[in-house]
């Protein structure tokens, strides 16, 4: 596996840069909101730059004040920003925003970042603590990576592996994660992961993990599937 670091190994800008009017209010808002939520604290050793306090029992404890739902949405929510605005960043840094009519800019400098660099991380929410539908965007990610495609900056550096393979490698886990029986797996002639909880795809003795849009067209003799329709 290949992992990009996004913003985890960096103190802050080291040169202003221009981005939309209203960007910089935009980032310290989320932060705010995201410490709120999740009881983060602020702290500063010296000189170093101000960092969330990974000593604070809550945050060592797994933020055990907060329920599980608002957990996984808030760290689902953050990741993706994070990683967003690492992207925006990027571009703007090699192409500064450029003011037109009704699309004002402005600058962020170094002093300002110090302001929001802090929550430029991304959080862990601990397996036990995983929601249904946090479980399924997990393995999702996974499943992306192991087709050999790029997801939240994590690149497979190995042959991808078939669609059956990738599938096969997250039932692996399913018992030690799925505590929900989401049952996840990909639907025959497809490349997404589906469930057959919410009726993502029908299991067929025969034929495996079968797209409800296909089941008719099953020829195998004898179909369960087709058996359970009256065909």
């Amino acid at each position: 596996m290949s992992y990009s670091v996004f913003f985890s190994f960096s103190s802050g800008l080291a040169k202003p840069i221009r981005v939309p009017a209203g960007t910089k209010k935009s980032i310290i808002e989320h932060v705010e909101e995201v410490e709120s939520v999740l009881g983060l604290k602020r702290t500063q050793y010296e000189d170093n730059p101000v960092h969330w306090d990974h000593f604070d029992p809550e945050y060592r404890s797994g933020f055990p004040s907060v329920e599980d739902e608002t957990l996984c949405k808030t760290v689902q929510h953050h990741n993706g920003w994070v990683r967003s605005l690492y992207r925006d960043f990027e571009e703007w840094s090699e192409k500064p925003f450029k003011s037109s009519r009704g699309h004002r800019g402005e600058w962020i400098t170094p002093k300002d970042a110090q302001k929001f660099w802090h929550g430029l991380v991304e959080l862990h929410v601990d397996v036990s603590r995983w929601t249904p539908g946090y479980y399924i965007d997990r393995m999702e990610h996974l499943y992306e990576v192991m087709r050999g495609r790029e997801s939240e900056g994590v690149t497979f550096r190995t042959t991808a592996l078939t669609t059956k393979q990738a599938a096969a490698v997250i039932n692996i886990f399913s018992p030690y994660l799925d505590y929900d029986d989401r049952s996840l797996d990909v639907p025959n002639g497809y490349d997404y992961l589906a469930s057959s909880y919410d009726g993502g795809y029908d299991w067929c003795e025969k034929c495996g993990p079968v797209h409800p849009d296909d089941a008719d067209a099953c020829r195998k003799r004898k179909c369960p599937i087709r058996a359970e329709r009256g065909e």
